[in-house]
């Protein structure tokens, strides 16, 4: 390669490198306002606004408004709306259309499949696989596969859900376990029906629907229950129960034995209070002498009055095992004689033996019967008093305590389903109407005739709907007149009366003046106090157009709060519900304040920024202004979110704070216009350099032909 090749080439190296030092770092973008004030590095974004405004890094859009104005990193978004509200999320992943639509602050979520997580937003580390997966959900640590699992979840954490459709009617629930097509009843969780609101919970379905396991929070195993039935027992089976090789099949051609119907077979051996039995069935119960055995309904109160004949009996032998014996015949001449508590035997008339029997004697305690001398003890049954009835409503199944229930009939609603549902009432005029075709009445219509009326017509009076009255006729002869002297009323031409003496007394909100002579009578005036004593409202007949107006009267209000320390505070609002997280500040107005002009004082001149253009100051590089945005998400000096949210904004402060970094931002772009300068002129003298050399090079060109 000759000379002139070597130059071009450097020239064109320099002329790259100047270009490239004003551009980000490891972008790509495609599509109208793609990638538009993006501010981060290492990001792709593909399709209308997809990463516009992006201030992170390491992100991949791909869709229509992917990643609008996203600040996290990390994340993944590819479909239309996909991630479309995230702004400080970081580490998600969103395949599918409106995926993750709602997320804000949420991270490391997976979501794929049209609409799955839509709705979250701060919920973080969940996973949905399928169409609408996890579709309201706002909670954390969540994983869901299948079809619209589950469809009505509104918050949930660390739940599991497998299946179409699974967990239908959930709309509350945490660290649940939930396989197949599970479909809760769409009412609150009792006692005894799993409902909408379950927590801690494994249930294993098939895909139709119908529960095969269910395992309670409490940690009881149901199985072969129904749908949503809440095992009582740490182990509860409807249905038969088979144990033993024999007894389950093993291959494909064993015929395994049925278990009784609701009950249990088993083939090996059965220990009740021990662990390695010697039998079938062996029952160690703890106490000597006791077998551990009951049998309820054969006491010592059901032997008969018939005479035993059977030769044989059942009693146990020295290892405790029930066993069979035959009955030992004894001779005729054996006599037995009691005398007192001596038992003789005596065989053909000779005294053989005499025993000297104890004296046992019966104790009580409580309820329980004992005998001495190992005689043993047995229980007095306890009654349950069983007049207090009650009804008790499960589903349809209505019951009562002690008693027999009754299923009560499914009514068929008008669009065809079966499903039991409440009656309202509707009135449209006087006609009453019951829902589920319940019926109508109509009210009568009433004539109201208690509102009468007088009427006169000369002198004829009436009552309305009653009789009348013709008044006497009287001969005007005089004119009278009423005359009042002191507390004395006189009629003109006839008697007078006398008018009791009335005194008058101020109240709460009445003043009283005058002493009720004809010169001075009484005057009462009302003052409405509602806004200054007491509690209350105001008076609607003291306002004005709705207005409560007090005349200054060239004076100020003071609400003098030195002796408040708790209180003191003016509220403004629906709500009294005072603010403590933003100092003690004395007025709060709900809602915002709307007025025309605000003017906040300031102490002194410390409090203004102007100390910026001092010569001294120090102005942070800013390469630190960026390693600072990016490690606390905020510019130094000023407060962040989660401070404002704490302590609350003060205004004048915080003008303060933006006229510091105004004045910080114009001496930045002094700064870097005098860098600019220095780079024109570099760039200029590059540009003349470069014509220089192109005329030299084209000089050596044509030296070279």
């Amino acid at each position: 390669m000759n000379l002139k090749n070597y130059l071009f080439i450097f020239a064109l190296a320099n002329f790259g490198l100047c270009v490239q030092s004003q551009a980000q770092t490891g972008n790509a973008f495609g599509g109208d306002n793609s990638g538009a004030n993006n501010t981060g590095n290492f990001n792709t974004g593909f399709g209308v606004n997809s990463l516009m405004s992006n201030t992170s890094h390491s992100n991949s859009a791909f869709g229509f408004r992917t990643l609008m104005n996203n600040q996290g990193g990390y994340n993944c978004a590819f479909g239309n709306d996909a991630l479309m509200a995230n702004t400080t999320g970081s580490l998600n992943c969103a395949l599918g259309t409106r995926v993750l639509q709602g997320n804000t602050t949420g991270e490391s979520n997976v979501a794929i499949g049209h609409r799955s997580m839509e709705a979250n937003t701060t919920g973080s580390r969940n996973t949905g696989l399928g169409y609408g997966t996890l579709l309201k959900n706002i909670g954390s640590d969540n994983i869901a596969i299948g079809y619209n699992t589950p469809r009505s979840l509104n918050f949930g954490n660390s739940n599991i859900f497998i299946g179409t459709e699974t967990a239908q009617n959930l709309k509350n629930g945490n660290a649940n376990v939930i396989l197949g097509k599970v479909i809760f009843a769409n009412a609150p969780t009792t006692d005894l029906i799993a409902g909408n609101d379950v927590n801690n919970t494994v249930i294993l379905a098939d895909g139709v629907g119908n529960q095969k396991l269910f395992i309670s929070k409490a940690g009881n195993v149901g199985i072969g229950l129904g749908n949503n039935v809440i095992p009582k027992n740490k182990l509860d089976v409807a249905g038969g129960v088979a144990i033993g090789r024999n007894f389950v099949p093993n291959t494909q051609s064993d015929m395994p034995s049925l278990a009784p119907k609701n009950g249990l077979i088993v083939e090996g051996y059965v220990g009740i209070g021990n662990s390695l039995p010697g039998n079938k069935l062996e029952i160690t119960q703890g106490t000597a002498g006791k077998s551990g055995l009951r049998f309820t309904n054969l006491t010592s109160n059901n032997i008969s009055n018939i005479t035993q004949t059977a030769a044989a009996f059942l009693t146990v032998d020295t290892n405790g095992d029930v066993i069979l014996r035959k009955q030992l015949s004894f001779p005729s001449s054996v006599v037995n004689t009691i005398s007192g508590n001596q038992l003789t035997t005596s065989v053909n008339g000779i005294n053989s033996n005499t025993v000297t029997l104890p004296t046992q004697v019966l104790t009580q305690s409580g309820n329980t019967i004992t005998l001495s001398n190992n005689g043993g003890s047995f229980v007095l049954p306890t009654f349950t008093d069983t007049d207090a009835q009650s009804l008790a409503l499960s589903g349809n199944v209505l019951s009562i305590s002690n008693g027999n229930s009754v299923t009560l009939p499914s009514f068929a609603e008008v669009d065809g389903s079966t499903t039991n549902e409440l009656q309202t009432l509707t009135q449209t005029g006087n006609t009453i109407t019951l829902s589920q075709n319940g019926g109508t009445i109509t009210l009568p219509t009433f004539t109201d005739t208690d509102a009468q009326s007088l009427a006169l017509s000369g002198n004829v009076l009436s009552i309305s709907n009653g009789n009348s009255v013709t008044l006497p006729s009287f001969t005007d002869t005089d004119d009278q007149t009423l005359t009042l002297n002191g507390n004395t009323l006189s009629i003109a031409n006839g008697n007078t009366i006398t008018l009791p003496s009335t005194s008058v007394v101020a109240g709460t909100n009445v003043t009283v003046s005058g002493n009720g002579s004809t010169a001075t009578p009484y005057q009462i005036s009302a003052n409405d106090t509602s806004l200054y004593a007491n509690n209350g409202v105001i008076n609607q007949s003291t306002t004005v157009s709705n207005n409560r107006i007090v005349d200054m009267n060239d004076r100020n209000i003071w609400f003098n709060t030195s002796t408040s320390t708790n209180n003191g505070k003016i509220y403004i609002g629906s709500s009294t519900s005072y603010p403590t997280t933003t100092g003690n500040y004395k007025l709060f107005v709900e809602g915002g304040i709307l007025t025309e002009k605000v003017k906040v004082a300031l102490r002194n001149t410390a409090n203004w920024a102007d100390y910026v253009f001092a010569d001294n100051y120090k102005l942070m590089p800013l390469k630190e202004v960026e390693s600072f945005v990016k490690t606390n998400k905020h510019l130094p000096g000023v407060s962040s979110a989660s401070e404002i949210v704490e302590n609350g904004l003060d205004v004048a402060e915080m003008q303060s704070k933006h006229m510091e970094k105004i004045e910080e931002l114009t001496l930045y772009i002094i700064e870097q216009d005098k860098k600019l300068d220095v780079q024109q002129q570099a760039i200029e003298k590059q540009n003349s350099e470069i014509e220089i050399l192109k005329a030299q090079l084209k000089v050596l060109i044509e030296k070279n032909k």
